[in-house]
């Protein structure tokens, strides 16, 4: 104490940490700051508060453009090839001899059901699926639950609800049966309230067949916006009628990897033999259907009991409710019904702009298709299920009857601006 002039407790504290750093000196090693992996730069811009909803933005507008794109390079191919194929059948058929209406009944209900069924609904499930299970394959999916939970949580639900609401865009079926995964029958309720108002592929190729193609594909993306709202509305609602509260979300985030080819066509083939065994049947027979009320002369009937709905609320053509009443069977089957009822797919030469965009906003909206509704049954049971249904019609004829007052509306004021000037 005397020497150094302090306290022998400062004194060897002091020498204490004198020797820690001569310790320190010789043992740590210094390294430059490594510059960040891509993944981990991925990883961080996709979980991004900021970047990561415009990293999501894009992928969704991509993923829709991107189907719209392939879908009509694929149409124009297969049409082609289909239509070699038609004429042969049709040739063939002729040399049998058969009676009328056994003919008309092969060539317009069983083969023109095949060909449409091919030619109209494969070209934008293909792509869609296949973009689907890239993004489940590279870990991606996740990612965007996380990001979404917040938005979530406003109708009641929370992130992991994004990914059977994602599955929803592929079909309907396995979107209700993700709804297992929310913790509360709450949840489970909400849920399914509004997975079934997400457009599923078989509503997708009635957009973008009819819309997407012959409107634009900006219309097409407004349909979408449409839906999007109305399922905040939808969730926003039940959040607040049904009781509970909302949970939070604990979930696993997967590393990113590089989606492997093998993976993506099994996952696409599993998705797309489902249309292939159930929904092709479902369209032939559908087509079979149609083509019976033809030959029986029942078309006329129905198009008059139906028309006070069909062309004095909805503004639609009389015989656009017959593939209104068969779409219960597979969403696809509106378009193609209507393609085979009109006599034409050239959708131009029978429905206008304002037509199109309200008979394509009903098919989106009403009632869910019959594998669906089944799929509700045995979730929800049958009172819950007859609600949806009610639910979703009631929603798609007053949001139809807006469309179609405000297309009256604007080609009203169109006429006028051009009588004018």
């Amino acid at each position: 104490e005397e020497i150094h002039g302090e306290k022998s407790p400062s004194i060897v504290a002091a020498e204490r940490y004198h020797i820690i750093i001569d310790i320190v000196e010789k043992v740590q090693k210094i390294e430059r700051r490594r510059r960040p992996k891509a993944l981990e730069v991925l990883e961080e811009a996709t979980t991004h508060k900021v970047v990561g909803y415009i990293i999501l933005a894009g992928v969704m507008v991509f993923t829709f453009v991107g189907v719209f794109r392939i879908g009509d390079v694929l149409i124009e191919w297969i049409e082609g090839g289909m239509g070699i194929v038609r004429e042969i059948i049709f040739g063939a058929l002729e040399e049998l001899g058969l009676p009328p209406w056994i003919n008309l009944l092969l060539e317009e209900g069983i083969v023109e059901g095949i060909v449409a069924g091919i030619t109209i609904a494969i070209p934008y499930i293909l792509p869609f699926y296949i973009i689907l299970s890239i993004l489940e394959d590279s870990g991606y999916l996740p990612r965007a639950a996380f990001l979404v939970d917040n938005l979530m949580h406003k109708i009641g639900l929370h992130g992991k609800a994004f990914i059977p609401m994602l599955l929803g865009y592929g079909c309907s079926v396995p979107a209700v049966l993700g709804s297992r995964i929310m913790e509360t029958w709450r949840e489970r309720l909400t849920l399914g309230l509004v997975v079934v108002l997400i457009p599923c592929a078989a509503r997708t190729v009635v957009i973008l067949g009819l819309v997407g193609r012959y409107i634009g594909v900006e219309c097409a993306l407004l349909l979408y916006l449409i839906d999007l709202i109305l399922v905040i509305f939808v969730g926003r609602v039940a959040y607040s009628k049904l009781p509970g509260r909302p949970y939070g979300l604990i979930m696993e985030i997967p590393p990113y990897r590089m989606p492997h080819f093998k993976t993506i066509l099994w996952k696409t083939w599993f998705r797309m033999r489902e249309f292939v065994y159930i929904a092709l049947p479902f369209i032939v027979l559908g087509n079979v259907s149609i083509t019976l009320l033809e030959i029986l002369g029942a078309f006329e009937f129905i198009n008059e009991v139906a028309m006070p709905f069909t062309t004095n609320i909805l503004k639609l053509p009389p015989f656009a409710i017959i593939p209104l009443i068969f779409g219960i069977l597979r969403k696809e089957l509106t378009l193609i019904l209507l393609a085979q009822i009109a006599g034409t797919s050239n959708f131009a030469g029978i429905l206008t702009p304002s037509q199109m965009f309200t008979f394509s906003l009903v098919t989106m909206i009403y009632i869910p298709c019959i594998a669906t509704i089944a799929v509700l049954i045995r979730e929800y049971g049958i009172k819950y299920t007859l609600f949806i249904i009610i639910l979703d019609i009631l929603l798609a004829t007053i949001l139809g009857a807006i469309s179609a007052y405000l297309g009256e509306f604007y080609l009203y004021s169109l006429k006028i601006y051009l009588g004018f000037n």
